[in-house]
């Protein structure tokens, strides 16, 4: 009797080779349309900043409590908070069209539930991306189980979408969550030492995890940490934490306007999707709105955010070394009038957004980025 022929271990890896690139290629299939979702609300809080001016954040509140809408003020402030809540629920829009790119209908529900699950525990979209390639590959590998016929109905609208949503969740809360909270929890303690032993040096930390995941929990925390003496009377500012807080402005804005700028260097490693995006998400980089760089961090993670962080870590260092302040935690660009030296905080961006720049399209244009080059082909002429 012949034998059945197996497998050789070069047709095993270059079946699992394939299955990696169609996998990465549903995960980030969703990337050219996440464009106007950022940037919609991006600009919106970015108009709020120049009608109202950096203070607007604390006084939105107030402004639409008073409801005089012949007032500026009160569209400012609608415009910020519509803006900066439709951000922080980016994590549930990310994770909804991963699980749709990668199951179909059938994964939007419990992956956009994931996502919110992110959104609760503050932990950004790179916690929403895993929320919704999980969900999308639960969902897959739930309708193979075998189920009775008069359960099929039952189980494809209510048990396994339930299953798929608890499953994710946990992910999200019990694994993802409590590794950041833990992480944030480290940096903090780290941190409180060594601004005092060596500010440059933490400086460069604050600067990179500014960069790391786009607004949410890491980035979180190291504004927590350069905003923590920032309330109350002027006068008793610490400098100190004027500058850590500098720190981070500054390399928050690095992303947002060093990929932006990547795309007029070398257009031909970004989509049409990218590149359309890029001339309004500069915008969100100005503000200090890390989240800009999120619709290129999502379709290629790997390259982005190192550079981004790395980056982030040279504006970091550079402002401690200079010795710039900021009185206030938001702003950007809108707020330079709340800056000490705003010339070498402007100097320290712009040495920040160039390292980015350079090392995004350094690592895009290596020999094995030719798969994402390839991709990102396919998806600009099929979107």
């Amino acid at each position: 009797m012949p034998r059945r022929n197996r497998p050789t271990r070069a047709h095993r890896s270059r079946r699992s080779g394939l299955f990696g690139r169609q996998f990465g290629t549903r995960l980030t299939s969703y990337a050219p349309q996440l464009g106007p979702i950022v940037a919609i609300p991006g600009v919106m809080v970015v108009i709020a900043l120049a009608v109202a001016g950096p203070h607007i954040s604390e006084t939105a509140s107030q402004a639409l409590f008073t409801g005089d809408w012949s007032q500026s003020h009160t569209w400012a402030g609608m415009l910020l908070k519509t803006g900066l809540t439709a951000l922080s629920f980016l994590a549930v829009a990310v994770a909804a069209a991963v699980g749709h790119s990668v199951a179909g209908r059938s994964a939007v529900i419990p992956a956009a539930l994931g996502g919110l699950a992110a959104t609760g525990v503050q932990a950004g979209v790179l916690a929403g991306l895993a929320a919704g390639a999980f969900a999308g590959v639960t969902t897959l590998a739930l309708q193979r189980v075998p189920v009775p016929p008069r359960l099929h109905g039952l189980s494809s609208t209510v048990l396994f979408p339930l299953v798929t949503t608890v499953a994710t969740s946990f992910l999200v809360i019990g694994v993802v969550g409590e590794f950041l909270n833990s992480l944030s929890e480290w940096l903090h303690g780290e941190l409180a030492g060594l601004e005092f032993s060596n500010a440059v040096a933490a400086g460069a930390v604050l600067g990179a995890m500014a960069c790391a995941d786009l607004g949410g929990m890491v980035t979180r925390t190291a504004i927590g940490f350069g905003s923590v003496e920032l309330g109350g009377d002027p006068s008793r500012f610490s400098t100190l934490n004027m500058t850590l807080m500098a720190a981070v402005i500054a390399a928050g804005m690095v992303p947002g306007l060093a990929l932006p700028l990547a795309t007029l260097v070398r257009r031909g490693l970004f989509t049409e999707g990218e590149r359309g995006y890029a001339r309004t998400g500069w915008l969100l980089g100005a503000a200090f709105l890390p989240e800009g760089a999120i619709p290129f961090a999502l379709a290629d993670p790997l390259r982005v955010l190192p550079a981004s962080m790395l980056g982030g870590a040279v504006t970091g260092a550079l402002v401690m070394d200079l010795g710039a302040t900021s009185k206030t935690p938001y702003g950007g660009v809108f707020a330079l009038g709340e800056t000490g030296r705003p010339l070498l905080f402007l100097l320290a961006v712009v040495a920040g957004v160039l390292t980015t720049t350079a090392l995004t399209v350094g690592l895009k244009s290596l020999p094995f980025a030719a798969p994402a080059r390839a991709t990102a082909t396919r998806l600009a002429t099929s979107g």
